[in-house]
């Protein structure tokens, strides 16, 4: 059975931004969820992301950049150009989770980071897709969601296949908007390497973004295009979103 993310990487943001996995970013053992199997499974607290702790990259669709574009720099990785926020500066780094599993407060949360350990399953062409869930995320904390009570699926589960399915529609959006930066012609390949007063250097690696000045060169009929496809404003949270890298520097400890 394959899933709706099969082709979004477990992107690195440092040194090696194009690697790639078999199986989704977080997802171990992504299988169908049903009463039978896991009548008493339970999942993580809702505001518990120890599994992100040492993720420095997640993949964002077009709809979050306007909230995404406040804390963290927007990127496009690899050959597709995916939507990705940086989470931290170095490899299995990230500023934004403490030890406790607490996303920094007030920083908005990527819907992939938010869906896990569920997830939509399915082929592409499938009509209705399946509620699966990452069978290695079963929790034994004594705040852990049930995900059924008897045959009947908890609050946790309803909430959860509506997350997906939101998520789902926008990554299909995501796609369209990628598939135009790959002909638009307004896609630069960038890097950023940093040095401390220690002499240390942090490589970021390349990553993609969209060049100012050949967005500023765009023909006026197709920034009409864009805009009627609600893209347009995407163009302008990423370019804006690259600034955030600074604030990313001021979250290093050597910096504080």
């Amino acid at each position: 059975m394959s899933n709706d993310q099969s082709d979004v990487p477990a992107s690195k943001v440092t040194a090696n931004m194009e690697d790639r996995q078999d199986t989704p970013l977080f997802y171990e053992e992504p299988v169908a969820l049903t009463a039978s199997m896991h009548s008493d499974f339970c999942i993580q607290p809702e505001n518990d992301f120890k599994f992100a702790l040492d993720t420095n990259a997640v993949p964002l669709t077009v709809a979050e950049f306007v909230l995404a574009s406040r804390h963290y720099p927007i990127v496009f990785v690899g050959d597709q150009f995916v939507p990705t926020v940086a989470l931290g500066l170095r490899q299995d780094q990230n500023l934004f989770v403490d030890q406790n599993g607490l996303w920094e407060r007030r920083c908005y949360i990527p819907a992939y980071v938010r869906r896990y350990p569920f997830i939509l399953l399915g082929k592409e062409d499938d009509k209705k897709l399946q509620l699966g869930i990452d069978n290695s995320a079963r929790s034994n904390q004594s705040d852990a969601r049930a995900l059924f009570s008897g045959e009947s699926e908890t609050q946790v589960v309803t909430d959860a296949l509506d997350l997906c399915q939101q998520f789902h529609s926008a990554f299909k959006a995501t796609l369209e908007f990628s598939a135009m930066l790959a002909d638009s012609g307004l896609i630069e390949e960038r890097s950023l390497e940093l040095e401390f007063p220690d002499k240390e250097k942090i490589s970021i690696g390349s990553f993609s973004s969209i060049s100012e000045e050949k967005f500023r060169e765009a023909p006026e009929k197709t920034i009409l295009e864009w805009r009627s496809k609600g893209w347009l404003a995407a163009i302008y949270f990423h370019i804006a979103s690259l600034n955030n890298w600074d604030l990313m520097i001021d979250r290093l400890p050597e910096s504080q």
